[in-house]
């Protein structure tokens, strides 16, 4: 068990490492389109620390990736990602504690939910407002999976980075 110093100081580094992959794709990643989209790391920042922390501390902090995020980007519906990215926490949690050890091949397995229900949540706002979009909705789900799925490798390196600095009594 981390004392209160210690746990206040973990969340901010886990903070400071999902403000830098956002840094990264503002300034970067929004320039490049590769199969008509670009790279969308968002869900991946909620997902891995949840991979590596655990459902329940992963999920507060998806949930708090989540109002940062509909304060920054334009959504569909206001709390989009305050509504969604808790589920992808939650899952990303639960897929590290029960199926596959937290790492490399965790954090690629975890985005797959992770954009998965980003994009069918996203569909379902489509059609509840009068839009059928669900094979629009669906392709470009995959077509984000698949250009961002690169980039969970790198994410999970630093999110494995403050892990272990974080837990080195562990």
């Amino acid at each position: 068990m981390l004392a209160r110093s210690a746990t206040i100081i973990k969340w901010v580094l886990y903070a400071l490492a999902g403000l830098a992959c956002a840094v990264v794709q503002a300034a970067v990643l929004q320039r490049f389109t590769l199969w008509g989209v670009i790279p969308f790391l968002y869900p991946l920042i909620a997902a891995l620390p949840a991979a590596f922390e655990g459902p329940a501390a992963g999920t507060v902090y998806a949930l708090a990736a989540g109002v940062l995020c509909d304060l920054l980007l334009p959504s569909p519906i206001p709390c989009f990602y305050t509504l969604i990215f808790p589920l992808v926490g939650l899952s990303a949690g639960l897929l590290s504690q029960s199926l596959i050890p937290a790492g490399y091949l965790c954090s690629a397995a975890a985005s797959l939910p992770a954009y998965l229900l980003t994009g069918v949540f996203h569909c379902i706002v489509l059609w509840a407002t009068g839009h059928a979009a669900w094979t629009a909705g669906l392709s470009v789900t995959l077509r984000e999976l698949c250009v961002s799925l690169p980039w969970s490798l790198p994410m999970a390196w630093l999110f494995r980075k403050v892990y272990r600095r974080v837990h080195i009594d562990d």
